[in-house]
């Protein structure tokens, strides 16, 4: 039963780990390697920021929610936990890079939302009776995270929060649109037709 939870596990220990060698080691010069909006120079940090934290307090008001949320992707199927996680790492930080503010966009936070935003829209694309009591835990369990998009001038990246909800939902909606769309296998050649040519 544990080997099913064993990526989000590996997910949360790999932040910590790099907490840890950024705060000891490097003295917290990881941060900068974050998305930073509208320069080329940022584009890698779409792929760096959700493991880059700027202390550990950051990182540990960040655990719980990604263990949870991840979790329950996880005991869904770990070939959807993939995607959802590898497709709202990109799509998230993508949109962060194209509508963030000037700074360097870090944390696990944009993946949190993204979680959270695939979990609350799937009834909207999978119209059962255990998806949607899926769908009505996660929002009334974590609904208070939507207060995180409103725009604020802390330091705080609600951009990042608002291209995780919207990557999110897409990737619902693209993952119960590839679910429906029925594979179509090729047809085996039949038996060669029998008889022979009219006799005049």
């Amino acid at each position: 039963m544990l080997k099913r939870f064993i990526p989000i596990l590996a997910l949360a220990g790999l932040c910590w780990v790099v907490v840890l060698f950024d705060q000891v080691l490097w003295h917290g010069q990881l941060a900068s390697h974050g998305i930073v909006p509208r320069h080329l120079s940022g584009l890698p940090g779409i792929l760096w920021s959700p493991f880059l934290h700027g202390s550990f307090q950051h990182l540990a008001a960040n655990t719980l929610p990604l263990l949870i949320l991840g979790g329950v992707i996880c005991a869904r199927g770990r070939s959807e936990f993939s995607l959802v996680t590898l497709c709202g790492i990109l799509l998230s930080g993508g949109l962060t890079w194209l509508i963030g503010r000037n700074g360097s966009h870090i944390g696990a936070s944009g993946l949190i939302f993204c979680y959270f935003g695939y979990l609350a829209s799937l009834a909207c694309f999978d119209r059962k009776i255990g998806t949607l009591l899926l769908s009505l835990v996660c929002i009334v369990t974590y609904g208070g995270m939507l207060r995180g998009l409103a725009p604020t001038s802390a330091p705080v990246s609600w951009e990042g929060h608002l291209a995780g909800l919207g990557a999110g939902v897409a990737i619902a909606w693209l993952h119960e649109k590839l679910k429906r769309t029925p594979v179509e296998e090729p047809i085996p050649p039949g038996p060669p037709a029998k008889g022979g040519a009219a006799q005049p």
